[in-house]
């Protein structure tokens, strides 16, 4: 048992050697508050028109499901 503990010991060490470093390189709050500031994206309304008018038609179709599914 000894030995396989030396054995996986030594491939972790090759695998990472050195400390591991578990500082961060630089400050993310920055980066965040970039990100909180962009603009949402804007759906249009005739998008939400189309995919409400295709789910109301494989609502009442149900038999056009596969056609679909095998179009894509």
């Amino acid at each position: 048992m000894n030995d396989r503990d030396e054995a996986l010991r030594a491939l972790l060490q090759r695998a990472a050697p050195g400390p591991l470093d578990r500082e961060l390189k630089r400050d993310l709050w920055p980066a965040m508050r970039r990100r909180l500031e962009r603009p949402s994206v804007h759906i249009p309304w005739g998008d939400w028109a189309l995919a409400a008018t295709l789910l109301l038609c494989l609502f009442l179709f149900p038999a056009t499901i596969p056609v679909l599914l095998y179009l894509l």
